[in-house]
This record gives C-alpha cells, sequence and structure tokens, in this order.
C-alpha cells in the first residue's frame, strides 16, 4: 500500500486539492473524532488498495471539556464544531458514500453526545456515527495490519486514545482478540497530574492505577501470544521519537528505555518545564497519561519492545470502506454469525428478505430510500434476516428479545447509530408500531426508517405461514401514505390466513397514518 503527499499539520487548512474533480468516485475519506485529538485523511482508491493523498489533524481535546455532569462544555463543544466546519471544506466534492466519520470513547459517554453530532452533522456536512470500543479496536487492527509486510507473525497492537486504550490480537488481517478499556492518554493525566506536576509517587499511583484496570484482560492476552507488538496512536508514536532520540533505546519502545524517560519526567517535576528530544508542545498536557499507561501496559503483559505502525484508526475505515465495496462487507458476516448463533430459521428469513427487497425496488424511488448516510437497502435485508432470533429466548415478546440482542452485541461493523436503527425496526416488525421509537434518530432519516420498518412489517405478514410458495406482490403508492398491495390472482384466496393477518396489519398502519388497500 502506497502513500504519497501526506500533510499533517494542526490549525488551519488550506486546501491544495481545490481543483479537483467535483464528482470523483476514487476519493474517500475517514475522520476520527478522538478524545485528544480530530484526523482526518483523503485517499485515492487505485484496484482495490488506496493511496492516502492528504492528512490533517487538529488536537480538539474533547475529553478535558466535560464537565462534572458528563456533558461537552460550551468551550469543548465550540472546539469540535469549528474543526469540523475546516474538516468539511475538505471533503467537498468526494461522494457521500465514500466519506466515513466516527465518533469514539468521549461521545460514546458524553450526556449530550446527541446534541453535538447534529451540529457537527451541520459542520461537516456529512453525519456521525458513534462505534463501540470493540469495533475501534477492529478498526484500528485493520488499520495497521494494511501498512505491515506480509508476515505469519501473531501480533499484538496497542493504541492509547484520549479515553480508551485497546488492545488487539490477531494475524495477517484478520484479528482474534478485541479488548478496549477504560484508560486514555486525558482520563489518566486528569485523574493523577491534573495540576501538570509529576512526582514519583504520583507516577507510581497512576501506573498502578492502570495496570488494576489492564489485570482483569491479562490472562486472555497472555494466553493466546504474539510475536510482535506494534503501537498505533499518537501517545505511542511520541513515547518512541523520545526514546530513540535521546538514545535510550535502539530496538523500538522497551520498559528500560520508558523507565529513563519517567525519571527525567520526574527530576523535571511537570512535563511543561521537562526538556526532551522529540517531545513536540502538543503533546504535553497528556504525555504523563500516556507514558504511565504504556509502562503500565509493559508490565502487565510482559512486553519486551514495540514497534511503532503510521497507520491507526482512520486508516482502518477506509479499508473497511473499500471491503464493503470488493470484498464481503464485515456487517453481512456479523448478521450471518448472529443468525448461527441463535439458531435462527435462514429459510424462512431468506424468503422474507426476497419479498422485502421486491417491494423495496418498487418504492425506493417515491420514498426516496436510496442509500445517503444510510444505507437503507441493506439495513432492511439484515432486519429481515434478524427479526426471529429472540425466539431462541423465547417467542412471548421475542421482537423485544430480538431488539435487546442487537443492542447489546458487539457485532463486528455496525456503529451505535446501525444497531439503534435495526433494534427499533425488530420492535415494530409487528404488533403495534411504536413511531416513538424514531424520535431520537437523525431528523433526516427518521420518516424513511419508518417507511422501511413498513416493507418488513409486509414482508413477515406475506411469509407467516412459513410455506415454501413464492410470491411476488406488487407495492403501488397513491401519495406518500396510500398504499395498494396487489397479488396474483387467486393467490390471497388460496391464503386465507394471510389476507386476514394483512387486514389486521392495514388498522396498525392506519394507526400511524398509513393507509394499506389489499388487492
Amino acid at each position: 500500500m502506497s502513500k504519497q503527499n501526506e500533510k499533517e499539520t494542526s490549525g488551519e487548512y488550506t486546501d491544495p486539492f481545490s481543483n479537483e474533480s467535483s464528482n470523483d468516485q476514487s476519493l474517500y475519506a475517514a475522520i476520527d473524532l478522538g478524545s485528544n485529538s480530530f484526523h482526518m485523511i483523503i485517499a485515492r482508491e487505485t484496484h482495490g488498495q488506496f493511496q492516502v493523498i492528504d492528512k490533517h489533524k487538529e488536537m480538539v481535546r474533547l475529553r478535558t471539556g466535560l464537565d462534572k455532569e458528563g456533558n461537552l462544555t460550551d468551550k469543548a463543544f465550540q472546539r469540535g464544531i469549528e474543526c469540523l466546519e475546516r474538516f468539511g471544506q475538505r471533503l467537498k466534492g468526494i461522494p457521500n458514500k465514500n466519506i466515513r466519520a466516527v465518533g469514539t470513547n468521549t461521545l460514546r459517554n458524553a450526556k449530550n453526545s446527541t446534541k453535538f453530532l447534529k451540529q457537527a452533522k451541520q459542520a461537516l456536512g456529512h453525519s456521525i456515527k458513534i462505534i463501540s470500543g470493540q469495533e475501534e479496536a477492529r478498526l484500528i487492527y485493520l488499520g495497521v495490519s494494511h501498512g505491515l509486510p506480509a508476515s505469519d507473525e501473531q501480533r499484538l497492537v496497542m493504541d492509547i486514545g484520549g479515553g480508551s486504550t485497546e488492545y488487539i490480537i490477531g494475524q495477517h488481517t484478520e484479528n482474534s482478540h478485541l479488548t478496549s478499556t477504560e484508560m486514555g492518554c486525558i482520563s489518566v493525566t486528569q485523574a493523577f497530574f491534573s495540576k501538570g506536576d509529576i512526582t514519583e509517587k504520583k507516577m507510581n499511583a497512576a501506573i498502578a492505577h492502570c495496570r488494576q484496570i489492564l489485570r482483569p484482560h491479562r490472562s486472555k492476552l497472555k494466553k493466546r501470544g504474539w510475536d510482535t507488538a506494534i503501537g498505533a496512536s499518537g501517545s505511542i508514536k511520541s513515547i518512541g521519537q523520545i526514546i530513540e532520540l535521546n538514545g535510550w533505546s535502539d530496538t523500538g519502545i522497551t520498559l528500560k528505555g520508558m523507565l529513563k524517560l519517567n525519571q527525567k519526567l520526574i527530576e523535571s517535576g511537570s512535563t511543561r518545564d521537562v526538556k526532551l528530544d522529540g517531545l513536540k508542545e502538543e503533546r504535553r498536557p497528556v504525555f504523563a497519561g500516556g507514558l504511565a499507561i504504556l509502562i503500565a501496559s509493559f508490565m502487565e503483559l510482559s512486553i519486551e519492545q514495540m514497534q511503532v505502525s503510521a497507520n491507526a484508526l482512520r486508516e482502518g475505515l477506509i479499508l473497511d470502506s473499500l471491503g464493503r465495496l470488493y470484498a464481503e462487507d464485515v456487517r453481512e458476516v456479523s448478521v450471518k454469525a448472529m443468525q448461527q448463533w441463535m439458531k435462527a430459521d435462514i429459510q424462512q428469513a431468506d424468503y422474507i428478505v426476497n419479498t422485502a427487497q421486491g417491494l423495496y425496488k418498487q418504492v425506493v424511488k417515491t420514498w426516496d430510500l436510496t442509500p445517503t448516510d444510510y444505507d437503507f437497502k441493506n439495513l432492511l435485508k439484515w432486519a429481515c434476516m434478524l427479526h426471529e432470533i429472540g425466539i431462541a429466548i423465547s417467542y412471548k415478546r421475542y421482537q423485544h428479545h430480538s431488539a435487546y440482542l442487537i443492542a447489546q452485541s458487539d457485532m463486528a461493523g455496525f456503529d451505535q447509530q446501525e444497531k439503534q436503527i435495526l433494534s427499533a425496526m425488530m420492535i415494530n416488525h409487528r404488533g403495534k408500531f411504536d413511531v416513538s421509537l424514531y424520535n431520537d434518530m437523525d431528523e433526516s432519516i427518521a420518516q424513511k426508517l419508518i417507511c422501511l420498518t413498513v416493507l418488513l412489517r409486509l414482508a413477515v405478514r406475506i411469509h407467516r405461514g412459513r410455506d415454501l410458495e413464492k410470491t411476488k406482490p406488487s407495492l403501488y403508492l397513491k401519495k406518500h401514505h396510500n398504499l395498494y398491495l396487489e397479488f396474483e390472482e387467486n393467490w390471497l384466496s388460496s391464503h386465507p390466513l394471510t389476507q386476514l393477518d394483512l387486514e389486521t396489519e392495514a388498522k396498525h398502519l392506519s394507526a400511524i397514518g398509513f393507509h394499506l388497500t389489499i388487492i
């Protein structure tokens, strides 16, 4: 994978590619809204691979802007929005479907993240998806592994963020273990070095705290083992550069080298005053926390030495986007795995998928369900595949069990918003239609999701008899909410239970403003 003309800056941005085509389908963008910094990379796809053509980073430090109630302060809120406005300038001319923007630990936890995401979408010109710690770890490994030479070695990949630290074990491009912990360079710095002063006592306490957080994961990680350890974050890169420039190690990052660095910090008494080759000014405010986490990790996991990767989460986002085009979408793999795990009736699900997709094709333009920030066609497909998984727990209220399983499971490839959508569709695929479940979702798609759920409900009703007969009903729309469902001649008369079900469905839909006529 080649990279050209990489550029990393902080502050105002000048677009050097203003003459790009306004519709260049080969361009991709990934934006990572981290707890410490916001990153953006622009890449060009060539034969299923990518070339990075531009990078931009700003130290936004969202995590430092959380107040005691867990809300982003006005100041932190505004810093983030202003940064995204600058990022938005660079996204012009890149197809919307080729842009991925994700939020991590701080936006996962901030109580007012919904408000922030709404304004952030306007500033960036693109929606931002919140991903779980497990999904963050998966994408980090994907990005790191593609930047390494081909090897059969088992790898430990570690990434220190502002609010969380991820540990991943894998081989080649596939991970075999994902761990996300609630400690980051900002959170540890705030807890132990809030006033900027560093003492041996404080540093030892910070290291002990980090070891305590990591300890429950130690046995699983060490049992799997690894041949090489690789670090992928600003904190780890900074530590690696300092150790190398000061001659404390010539084999990457080592515990011995970090302890020398740690002693220098303690002797200086503060990261503000310490003079170290390679320590950038932007890294000083959170450096002590990052060092404590890395020292604790080396001690707890018995890491001998660590190399530093140039790739991280944002490269993983680009690769994941390309994978959705050129290989099997990892979300599809997750859905099939969930079906197998919960012993779903796959044949029944396939019949419902085929009918739902047929209905979708007939109304996609009228209801404007073409993919934008969300892939409506696949969301409908996955909802059909998963709607009965809750039966494995109990048939009674199984739609609620299905919704819970999706909401609470770490499904690779899915962000929190996608899981929220599928969960709402699960609850609403039968019985009373609760439109309030869509109230907290993006206003621009809420009505479309209701329409998507209507298609799911109709397909489920049509195949309730679980017979093996194929049918291709036609769905006509007169105005937006007037639906006419037509079957082949005599089909309904030979399926009286289905006809009764659809008549019952017409009553449920009428309660939310849809008028269904069965022909």
